[in-house]
């Protein structure tokens, strides 16, 4: 029995109705999209390559000077778990994930080491879903209602665009869901079962009707979890709906809820107690109960307006409020709760044009953002609340203005400028103030820009070049975990910017797809995170003196012969301090920590004209550094996946069912890693090989 996800919450099942009428309303009134009236229009949408949008306007990424992934989901990425994202964007150069298994921290990522020094959620990498910012203004992203099932296209820029989305910045991943099908009316149930409780249920419907068109999604997932203390469940649902309410015009509404009841954290492990019982749970963490509650909920509008010829503007605003709660594995503060507010308005002009007789895009444009939490620390009584430690209003507000400039100087080269002002202001009210008051204020504000090249080898081929520059402000998360244990903001704690030199040669030869680039980043002030041996599970952050980053990152896919083709990608990581002290402890020299030196990953598909399907996925991950004295590591792995399927369609019915293995070679090691932990603890085990199974069901009903 397929199982329809359910919440509890009143305003949730209300807001379900009022979308559901919407949908229907649309249905009755609505008249054929012009583009489906006309066949030759169709043909032409549907064999046209899918610009990207990364870059805040759709462009081929032919045209665009920086490293590039483009995902677009294919039948059999349907056959996946649909647990965490990394399984759409598996494959991707220069991209490392970790902790797929820790539903309480979250999945991190990180890119060109963007990101690796974060605690949980995702820090350094920006990332937008249908436009409608995910990260916050302070620079934290979290990504637990981001549903891999629900994911259409995945845009990752890899390296900084500060010039564009301002703060956090070292890459950018943008996300298109799933859109309404061409159908008037679709349902596609599917279900998914695994070893350790593991049970995703899924419900799509969608459709269209004249101008008006809707896709509703639902699911509910929940596990055991290998380890002890990782059960977990929690449920989604979004509506999103698109008018095309002239010739020249288009409205989209997203609506969002995610809760989570339950997510349990089994938190790190010494290297000994790895050893010898990979599934225990820190014991800490039992004593504690650690884990954590979520409820979110988010509505994005935008709505853009072609104007006139070559000139369109969009305007794009959002709100979201999550109500927050945790437990970790400490007593004093040991239990936290946030009620967040977060609130934006963007706004963007695009001018496409001729200078100097050779074609010009302008594009200009202003964000603003305002984030407002409510937090409170209460001391952890083992899992009881105990009495208020910490009270106080803490509160971000951004804005910042850009433009970018992309044009054609020569029939075979491109230029592209642009730059940024970000301003961000950050305040705290203390509201517990039975150790004085801690209330204050920070101001941040930076220039960011960036220049580019791309030279046109031939239609298919691209060589390009790309200098920028990016700024990282701390998060109000890393600001009040102050070491000195105050309320307030670390006065200790400031910005990390950095310099990005990028060259790069993509293209296609023969049918084979191939992508190479080398980049050189340096930074200073990075921030980095650690532990105190009395607050073990807490993560202080601190800033290093400087620090350089030298990669390679590549890629090769095959064209498909007979239904079989494989791809295969490299990245090599030479990051290392250039300027840190610790403690009187000169760190010049050593490894950043978190980074695998080298990564490579395969995979090999086949599609039989029958339905049957199978694809096998390898990754390799060298050893790193999880401290930043270098004095303990993560081994290296050797991870695989197998997927097997059968795909029939039959009349308006498309069925599906598939089987597959996870950690194919029973390999034994560390799902996640947490930098500079206290006591040893940095590892998380993964799971041993596993297998799981579902089916999948497809009916346009009419």
């Amino acid at each position: 029995m397929l199982f329809i996800p359910v919440t509890h919450s009143r305003s949730f099942r209300i807001r379900r109705v009022i979308c559901c009428l919407i949908v229907l309303a649309g249905y009755v009134t609505g008249a054929m999209p012009v583009w489906a009236q006309n066949p030759a229009i169709a043909q032409s949408i549907i064999l046209n390559p899918i610009n990207i949008t990364a870059t805040r306007s759709e462009r081929s990424p032919a045209d665009i000077p920086n490293s590039i992934t483009q995902i677009t989901r294919y039948p059999q990425q349907n056959f996946q778990p649909g647990a965490t994202l990394d399984e759409f964007a598996r494959g991707t150069p220069g991209v490392f994930f970790q902790n797929q298994f820790n539903f309480t921290q979250d999945l991190r990522i990180a890119i060109r080491g963007f990101g690796a020094r974060s605690p949980f959620g995702v820090r350094g990498i920006q990332m937008r879903v249908d436009g409608i910012p995910q990260t916050l203004p302070d620079g934290q992203t979290q990504l637990d209602s981001i549903d891999p099932s629900l994911i259409e296209r995945m845009d990752i820029l890899r390296g900084p665009s500060a010039s564009l989305y301002g703060n956090a910045s070292g890459g950018m991943i943008d996300i298109t869901t799933r859109e309404a099908p061409p159908e008037k009316f679709v349902v596609m149930p599917r279900q998914v079962f695994g070893q350790y409780g593991y049970l995703k249920s899924e419900l799509f419907m969608g459709g269209r009707n004249g101008n008006f068109g809707y896709s509703i999604f639902g699911s509910h997932l929940q596990q055991n979890g290998w380890r002890d203390q990782s059960a977990m469940q929690n449920t989604l649902f979004q509506t999103k709906l698109n008018f095309k309410t002239s010739e020249d015009s288009d409205l989209m509404l997203v609506l969002r809820e995610f809760y989570s009841p339950l997510s349990k954290d089994p938190g790190a492990l010494t290297s000994a107690e790895v050893r010898d019982n990979p599934r225990q749970a820190s014991a800490r963490n039992v004593q504690f109960n650690a884990g954590e509650e979520i409820r979110q909920e988010e509505l994005g509008v935008r709505f853009r307006n072609r104007f006139s010829a070559g000139k369109e503007l969009t305007a794009t605003t959002y709100l979201l409020h999550r109500d927050f709660q945790n437990r970790q594995q400490f007593f004093d503060g040991g239990q936290v709760q946030f009620d967040r507010w977060v609130g934006g308005l963007m706004v963007q002009f695009v001018n496409d044009h001729m200078l100097f007789q050779r074609p010009n895009r302008f594009l200009a444009g202003v964000d603003y953002g305002i984030q407002n939490d409510d937090r409170q620390r209460f001391d952890n009584n083992f899992g009881v609340r105990g009495a208020l430690n910490l009270s106080q209003i803490e509160r971000v507000q951004s804005t910042g203005p850009f433009f970018r400039n992309e044009w054609r100087v020569a029939d075979k080269l491109d230029v592209v400028f642009g730059g940024r002002w970000d301003w961000l202001r950050y305040e705290v009210k203390d509201q517990f103030k039975n150790d004085g008051n801690q209330s204050g204020a920070r101001t941040v504000s930076q220039a960011s820009g960036t220049a580019g090249l791309v030279y046109h080898v031939t239609p298919q081929q691209q060589i390009y070049a790309h200098v920028a520059s990016v700024f990282e402000a701390p998060t109000t998360t890393e600001l009040i975990n102050n070491p000195a244990g105050k309320g307030g903001f670390n006065p200790n704690l400031n910005a990390q910017t950095s310099l990005s030199n990028e060259l790069g040669w993509r293209g296609n030869a023969a049918g084979f797809q191939f992508d190479t680039a080398v980049f050189f980043i340096r930074t200073w002030n990075e921030i980095t995170p650690f532990e105190l041996a009395s607050s073990p599970g807490r993560s202080f952050f601190r800033n290093a003196g400087q620090s350089r980053r030298i990669g390679v990152e590549t890629r090769l896919a095959t064209p498909e012969w007979k239904g079989l083709r494989g791809e295969v990608s490299y990245t090599f990581s030479d990051f290392a301090f250039e300027q840190y002290v610790v403690n009187d402890t000169n760190l010049k020299g050593n490894t950043f920590p978190g980074i695998p030196r080298h990564r490579w990953e395969g995979l090999v598909r086949y599609a039989h004209p029958f339905g049957f399907f199978g694809q096998v996925h390898v990754q390799r991950v060298g050893e790193f550094f999880v401290n930043d004295i270098n004095t303990a590591a993560n081994p290296a792995y050797t991870l695989g996946q197998l997927l097997l399927g059968w795909e029939k369609k039959y009349s308006g019915i498309d069925g599906s069912v598939f089987f597959g293995i996870n950690n194919l070679f029973d390999a034994q090691y560390n799902a996640n890693t947490r930098i500079n932990a206290a006591l040893g603890r940095y590892y998380e085990p993964g799971p041993p090989l596993n297998v799981f199974g579902g089916v999948r069901v497809r009916i346009v009903v009419f």
